[in-house]
């Protein structure tokens, strides 16, 4: 009977453990907003309707930092002080914590970046960081100047106001030109952190002719598979590629994903048939991964 109830209380434990486990939500870009003001908030809270009335089930809490800046600078809302400041408070090491992180897009790019440069002692006990949609090795829409805030626009789906509107935003645009993007910190540094990718294929015409091989309207597979090198891709880890498509001279190269970079286990190597907005709608997605 005392072997019962050990168990038992075993189970509940490890149960409550799963469910106390904090999920940390890092978002992507805001091009008219932005959500600073709702750091360490819980997603669903009126204030913050991040997923427009899409709620996941979980001890979920919102990076919130200023999307329409470079998550990287050293200000007090960028988005790689505000993750640091959310993994500090719940996901220490030391303090016998555990985290997982989700990150949408530009959150992608943010979160590979904060784990690369500031876990490299472990401090932080990072299970693993589901990636939807990522924009971890940038985007090329991003070089493409005032270009790229109609494409941003027809996304967005904001059909009025002038694009002066959008100057704040430029600056996060300009941290995801493909070059910057991929030089900014080593992708390679996981630090033991697994990326999980859940990429999407669903492009629209005003983006197609700028973003190589599959896309989802703003980010193309080469950024949203983890792939080490930039170029035109149409399924997920492992595609043989050649610099040109007419060099019948040329073998195929293969060509991986950075260290510890994979595909979501719920999602074939060809990604889903959705748009980049859609990114974050199933949350089946951002479930534990087992």
């Amino acid at each position: 009977m005392k072997q019962i109830i050990f168990a038992l209380c075993s189970f509940l434990v490890i149960q409550s453990g799963i469910l106390a486990e904090k999920v940390i939500y890092t978002h992507g870009m805001n091009l008219v907003e932005s959500h600073e003001l709702c750091q360490d908030t819980r997603i669903g809270e009126s204030k913050c309707n991040v997923w427009k009335g899409i709620t996941p089930v979980g001890d979920y809490v919102l990076v919130g930092y200023d999307g329409r800046r470079d998550p990287l600078l050293a200000e007090p809302t960028s988005g790689t002080v505000r993750l640091l400041q959310m993994l500090n408070k719940y996901c220490r090491r030391d303090q016998g914590q555990s985290c997982r992180l989700v990150n949408e897009s530009l959150g992608g790019f943010t979160a590979a970046a904060t784990i690369s440069r500031y876990n490299q002692n472990g401090i932080y006990n990072i299970l693993y960081a589901t990636q939807l949609v990522s924009a971890e090795g940038g985007s090329e829409v991003a070089s493409l100047g005032d270009t790229a805030i109609q494409i941003l626009r027809a996304v967005f789906g904001i059909t009025s106001g002038p694009i002066d509107n959008l100057a704040d935003s430029r600056d996060a645009i300009q941290a995801l030109v493909v070059t910057k993007a991929r030089s900014s910190f080593d992708h390679n540094r996981n630090n033991g952190t697994i990326f999980y990718h859940v990429a999407a294929t669903k492009s629209i015409f005003i983006a197609e002719p700028f973003l190589p091989g599959k896309d989802d309207s703003l980010v193309a597979m080469h950024s949203s598979c983890g792939y080490r090198k930039a170029g035109a891709f149409t399924k997920c880890m492992g595609e043989k590629v050649k610099s040109c498509d007419l060099c019948f001279w040329e073998r195929a190269q293969f060509i991986t994903a950075w260290d510890g970079h994979k595909m979501h286990p719920l999602i074939s190597n060809l990604g889903l048939n959705i748009g980049h907005m859609q990114g974050h709608d199933d949350i089946q997605y951002q479930n534990p991964i087992n």
